[in-house]
């Protein structure tokens, strides 16, 4: 976030979140790209003493544990129930024509790796000159989903720990031009008023507003009492900027267990990597063609060679090798190690990267395998809570805009549910199974069945 936009809207509007916590994303976000440079590059000497920056290998698992979040919390088993059917029908053909599936699930791993995340709505067509949404109700509007990582969220507004007031900053582009894109959206007593801002950056920083291609009305007035955005963070308490509405990225506290993946990995490829043969010629036989160049007895093919001197060759050898030792046990258990304290840093449990054949250990019988995911579950159903949260305010604004701004007959004020995938701890068919006997039993009814199986509610 750049200080000349934290100031721009502080004076305006104030905001909650500090430039500390800005400074923490950034961190984050490089260790989720795969290289946090104060610690994965280094300095060795190398012939002569001269010194060579060298880089680290890495594992890149802080996006490896994001990766898993995201698809523990949000795959494509993951659904909403909507009890009106038009506005189930209506709400799935938007969300598969603005492909918001996939590229939710790419916002939920960012989330995960920045502490939070948003989804914004947007509403095309609006002309310039209208600034009221609901005085566009007979124009030919189109919805769209946008989505910003925390680097890009500024805080004006948090009540009961939730943001209900923000401002979003992105980088456009339009053939070579660049300019800051503002979109701060507060709420009046008439509802939720969006403002948008461009800004081009003058020489020496400054920002300066501009007036931009296609630009939307200056100020639109949604008469909505829902927010169009909706933030995600995990559902952990974030230390490092206590009440300023974002979150805290899920290894924010594994740092430490990340720099000692890297360093287990680091070291069991250079033992690879130097553990090969190493073979030492005497002197003797070394020779020089006639442009000087050195030669070995291999580089000819040689077999008879006339050694200088009395020296017993047992004990001297002309030629000696050396074979390395590659500690691949060794190295394999710290490796093991420390991605076991890693994904229980992070809320996996202990054995979530165990890999077979470590240390000799056994393989887990089903039943301690699903014993061993319990923390992991446990956690799930907690970060599903605030999952649960982003996806309804989602819904509440797209079916407000159906039913009073398109005019589409449907009930904005329908139930909606959230289905998870339970699958990876539960084996669905034999519950299903369970629960049908229970029906014919008369201890579930049929109604409770269909809620849970049929997508009804």
């Amino acid at each position: 976030m750049r200080n000349e936009i934290l100031d721009l809207i502080g004076q305006q509007y104030g905001c909650t979140a500090g430039t500390g916590i800005y400074r923490m994303i950034d961190i984050w976000q490089s260790w989720w790209q795969g290289k946090e440079h104060t610690f994965h590059e280094y300095w060795e000497n190398a012939s002569f003493g001269r010194p060579v920056k060298r880089e680290m290998y890495r594992l890149h698992m802080a996006k490896k544990v994001c990766e898993d979040w995201a698809s523990l919390l949000f795959n494509d088993k993951t659904y909403l129930q909507v009890a009106d059917p038009a506005a189930e029908k209506w709400l799935q053909i938007l969300l598969s024509q603005t492909d918001f599936w996939r590229r939710c699930n790419h916002m939920v791993e960012k989330a995960f790796a920045l502490g939070s995340g948003a989804c914004l709505l947007r509403v095309h067509g609006l002309p310039v000159g209208c600034g009221n949404l609901t005085e566009a109700a007979e124009m030919p509007l189109s919805l769209s989903f946008d989505f910003v990582d925390a680097g890009h969220i500024l805080p004006i507004s948090v009540e009961e720990g939730r943001i209900t007031e923000a401002a979003f900053i992105s980088e456009i582009r339009t053939r070579g031009e660049k300019a800051l894109y503002v979109e701060i959206h507060t709420r009046e007593d008439d509802g939720y008023v969006i403002r948008n801002h461009y800004y081009a950056e003058e020489n020496g920083g400054r920002l300066t507003e501009v007036k931009y291609p296609k630009m939307p009305p200056r100020e639109i007035r949604t008469g909505c009492p829902y927010p169009f955005f909706s933030i995600l963070t995990p559902n952990i308490h974030n230390a490092v900027d206590e009440g300023c509405g974002l979150g805290q990225s899920i290894f924010a506290d594994a740092i430490d267990c990340l720099k000692g993946v890297d360093l287990a990995f680091n070291n069991f490829c250079r033992d690879l990597k130097l553990g090969g043969k190493k073979v030492f010629i005497n002197q003797s036989l070394v020779n020089r063609d006639s442009e000087g160049n050195l030669y070995t007895p291999d580089d000819v093919a040689q077999q008879l060679f006339v050694t200088i001197g009395d020296g017993d060759l047992a004990e001297t050898p002309m030629i000696t090798e050396h074979n390395p030792s590659l500690r691949s046990e060794e190295n394999r258990d710290a490796l093991q190690a420390q991605l076991d304290y890693l994904s229980f840093r992070c809320g996996l449990g202990t054995r979530h990267y165990l890999f077979s054949g470590v240390q000799g250990k056994a393989q887990l019988t089903a039943t301690q395998y699903m014993g061993e995911r319990q923390d992991m579950r446990q956690n799930l159903s907690k970060h599903q809570q605030n999952m649960t949260a982003f996806l309804y305010g989602i819904v509440r604004p797209v079916l407000w805009l159906g039913e009073y701004i398109l005019r589409l007959p449907m009930d904005s004020t329908t139930p909606v549910a959230v289905r998870y995938d339970d699958s990876y701890f539960v084996d669905t068919e034999s519950e299903r199974s369970r629960d049908l006997r229970e029906v014919e039993a008369g201890l579930l009814s049929a109604e409770e069945f269909k809620r849970k199986w049929h997508n009804g509610i």
